[in-house]
């Protein structure tokens, strides 16, 4: 099937502003953070994941000037939001769909050593096909092998990457 080849020269990979949030995983953390818990302050933020007060300001004002949050009150402690991302990404015959799980695979790679490194051999563009396969593993439509010898990979490696992403799609 077209749509599930990785392909490293998508706009996945290669950048553009509306994709920002893909490329820095501390933005896509704290993204998927405020998805986890509406109605939370930055302190909040600070204090749970453990980044730079500056940092967590700069990235909420992006976050918020991109339309992927919105302050959730009038008040002060502003609290904060996620909104759905749901875009759809078309390039040749491929399409991805870019959505808050593929926010918080992309910020899971902070933490997980798996997926940090799927991200390195097979970019963006390919986390999002295994995350396409690892929603499928997790319904039991499709196995590690199947994934393995569609994508062309190790079965080892298969395995692997969607065991990492099982907390992703089963949340």
């Amino acid at each position: 099937m077209a749509t599930r080849e990785t392909n490293r020269d998508t706009p996945l990979d290669t950048g553009g502003e509306a994709f920002e949030l893909l490329a820095n995983p501390r933005k896509a953390w704290i993204y998927t953070y405020v998805g986890y818990h509406p109605e939370t302050t930055v302190q909040e933020i600070v204090e749970t994941l453990d980044l730079p007060q500056r940092t967590v300001y700069d990235y909420v004002a992006d976050l918020e000037a991109a339309g992927f949050i919105e302050q959730s009150n009038d008040g002060r402690p502003a609290e904060y939001a996620a909104r759905e991302i749901d875009l759809r990404l078309v390039a040749g015959d491929a399409e991805r769909q870019i959505t808050g799980a593929l926010v918080e695979a992309v910020a899971r790679r902070l933490r997980d050593d798996d997926i940090d490194a799927y991200i390195d051999r097979h970019g963006l563009d390919g986390l999002a096909v295994a995350l396409e396969y690892a929603r499928e593993h997790a319904n039991g439509s499709v196995t590690h092998q199947i994934m393995a010898r569609e994508l062309d990979l190790s079965t080892l490696e298969a395995g692997v990457i969607l065991d990492a992403l099982r907390p992703v799609v089963k949340e």
